[in-house]
């Protein structure tokens, strides 16, 4: 992990807050809420790189 991490903010829906605390709890009890949303955001950008990728070669742009 990077050594200087940046600070930002989000806002979430209810529902998606309460689908945040039910996976805290389910899967991600014993760390922070923090590493959660990172590891949450980890994963969206392993899927939309994949995406990209997979368009790029039918023609399309890669922007990660």
């Amino acid at each position: 992990m990077a050594t200087e991490l940046k600070r930002f903010t989000i806002s979430v829906t209810d529902e998606m807050n309460v689908r945040l605390d039910r996976l805290k709890q389910a899967r991600y009890y014993n760390v922070t809420r923090n590493r959660m949303i990172q590891d949450l955001i980890n994963m969206g950008l392993d899927v939309m790189q994949k995406k990209m990728e997979k368009e790029k070669k039918e023609g399309g742009e890669n922007f990660l």
